[in-house]
């Protein structure tokens, strides 16, 4: 499954490493709620279980960057908050331990390669802010939604979006007004279709892609 800010791609650890390495990696729980920030050490945070959004902040506004789950790693940074949408466990590996798992071949390949996606992410983050409409936001994040979910009904895409107006908003960088205006449009022009709480049909996909 192709990986995005929704998705993120995943560092299975208890498949990487032996089990003598991976029971030494001590955990931490977080509880709904929390907060986490850079506590001045290089520490590699890989999701054990639960569920987290990575977001910046400025003039009390939020953007969220992207969610984490199941496997996804992060390394907290002065920049970024990590807020826990769900009661949550964190395998934690300090700069000295990672040194050590460093030479587990799969290990570094796979942490190298999602750090590299992330900041490829990243760039396609800022392209987006710069270049593309709120509409063409607003379709992209239903494009990749579908992809993610890849729930096909009649030849039709089905999505959940377990995401109120303001957090979506928060997620493609736009005002909640302009986003909930153009959700009506797109449902108007019978290009997308509520058909349940969170739930859409997209009638059109070629059409939702075409929008500028």
């Amino acid at each position: 499954m192709e990986s995005n800010r929704l998705r993120i791609d995943s560092v299975d650890l208890s498949k990487i490493l032996s089990k003598e390495d991976f029971s030494s990696i001590p955990i931490k729980k977080f509880k709904k709620g929390n907060l986490e920030y850079e506590d001045g050490s290089l520490t590699l945070y890989v999701f054990k279980n639960g569920k987290a959004k990575a977001s910046i902040f400025e003039d009390g506004e939020e953007f969220i960057l992207y969610f984490l789950q199941k496997n996804n790693i992060i390394i907290p940074e002065t920049s970024c908050a990590i807020e826990f949408t769900e009661d949550s466990e964190v395998y934690l590996i300090n700069a000295e331990k990672f040194a050590t798992l460093f030479s587990y071949k799969e290990f570094s390949n796979s942490v190298i390669r999602s750090l590299k996606h992330r900041a490829e992410l990243e760039r396609n983050i800022i392209k987006n802010l710069v270049f593309k409409s709120c509409k063409k936001k607003v379709a992209s994040f239903f494009i990749d939604i579908a992809k993610t979910q890849n729930n096909i009904i009649n030849d039709k895409y089905c999505i959940n979006i377990d995401l109120s107006v303001k957090v979506l908003s928060s997620f493609i960088g736009s005002k909640r007004q302009t986003v909930s205006t153009i959700i009506n449009e797109l449902k108007k022009e019978k290009i997308i279709e509520k058909i349940d709480k969170n739930k859409y049909i997209i009638n059109d996909m070629q059409k939702l892609d075409s929008l500028e």
